[in-house]
């Protein structure tokens, strides 16, 4: 099986108590089968501590909604009394992410942690690939794969080659004209590259649609609303361009070839150009730059990327609000 990632990807370590939104703080924790049946086997006062701070299958929260062994430190004492290797496989894996397509495996770092966020926008993206064990997982359709495979690399060289403006009105080309190809039974790329033209963007619709979307952190539609009702903005800081390129060729790489499985590309694309887009605005909005833009990266991945209801509401709104048009989400970097 071939094993595909970003460079940065082994170059990730978790900062523990260094780090400002600590994951292991607001969420439900799952417990794997195999490491469950580990923490049941562990005797001594920390096994009665694992039994009694678990249940159905997740570790149960403090009324802080804190992971029970998330010491105030900041480290997690399962790490520190059992070892790293007997962390649960989400707290093992997390912020890495996974994709099986036949017989390739591809990886990343997602953007909702402060660290990998930090990596993602420092250096370009460069993949990487090795040999590893097979692993079982679900076939896919090799024709498509390829088809999608050879698309995704054309996108990434668009996004290298044009300035963002350009570049964004030509990957939208590229994708509503495969899209229409994909849905006609026919599956080859475009011959040429037609740019979408720009039309006056709406973004009060936007920000409101935003605004609606279930919010993980009960601060953020308040901080949304808060950058909206500001009238100054900050022109774009050096090297804005640079990094919020990266962020687009992360959203590429980490959902366009999901459409191995759906036939759904041109959702993806919107969802990579409108994110690339927002976090561009809240940077201008609060002028950030270096460890602050990833921060702020960070907040948007953590409210849209790992809210699977927040995914899918954008891919509906993406064919069904005007707002979301190619056209007008082109027209969104020409402001």
């Amino acid at each position: 099986m071939i094993f595909r990632i970003p460079e940065y990807y082994r170059k990730f370590r978790c900062i523990a108590d260094k780090c400002r939104d600590n994951c292991c703080i607001g969420w439900e924790i799952d417990i794997d089968d195999e490491t469950a049946d580990f923490y049941r086997s562990v005797e001594g006062e920390f096994g009665e501590r694992l039994k009694d701070s678990i249940n159905e299958g997740s570790f149960i929260l403090t009324e802080d909604e804190r992971c029970p062994f998330l010491s105030r430190r900041g480290l997690c004492d399962i790490f520190t009394s059992l070892g790293e290797e007997h962390l649960c496989q989400i707290c093992t894996d997390h912020p890495r992410f996974f994709e099986w397509f036949g017989a390739v495996k591809e990886g990343g770092t997602g953007m909702c942690c402060e660290e990998a966020a930090r990596l993602i926008l420092s250096e370009d993206m460069v993949l990487t690939e090795e040999v590893v064990p097979d692993e079982e997982c679900e076939e896919c359709d090799e024709v498509l794969y390829d088809l999608l495979f050879e698309a995704r690399n054309a996108v990434f060289g668009i996004l290298k080659e044009r300035p963002l403006a350009e570049a964004v009105s030509c990957i939208l080309g590229f994708a509503e004209e495969l899209q229409i190809r994909m849905d006609s039974g026919e599956f080859s790329l475009p011959e040429d590259i037609v740019c979408i033209a720009p039309e006056a963007p709406d973004i009060p619709s936007v920000i409101g649609f935003y605004s609606e979307l279930e919010p993980i952190d009960p601060q953020w539609i308040p901080f949304i609303s808060r950058l909206n009702d500001k009238n100054e903005e900050h022109c774009p800081l050096p090297g804005h361009e640079i990094m919020l390129k990266r962020v687009a060729v992360y959203f590429i790489y980490r959902y366009f070839m999901k459409g191995v499985f759906d036939g759904e590309i041109l959702s993806r694309v919107k969802l990579a150009v409108l994110s690339t887009w927002f976090i561009g605005f809240i940077w201008r909005k609060t002028g950030s730059y270096g460890d602050d833009a990833a921060w702020l990266a960070k907040n948007y991945s953590k409210e849209i990327e790992y809210c699977q209801e927040n995914i899918d509401a954008l891919a509906d709104a993406s064919y069904t609000m005007p707002c979301f048009s190619s056209e007008r989400l082109a027209g969104m970097f020409y402001e």
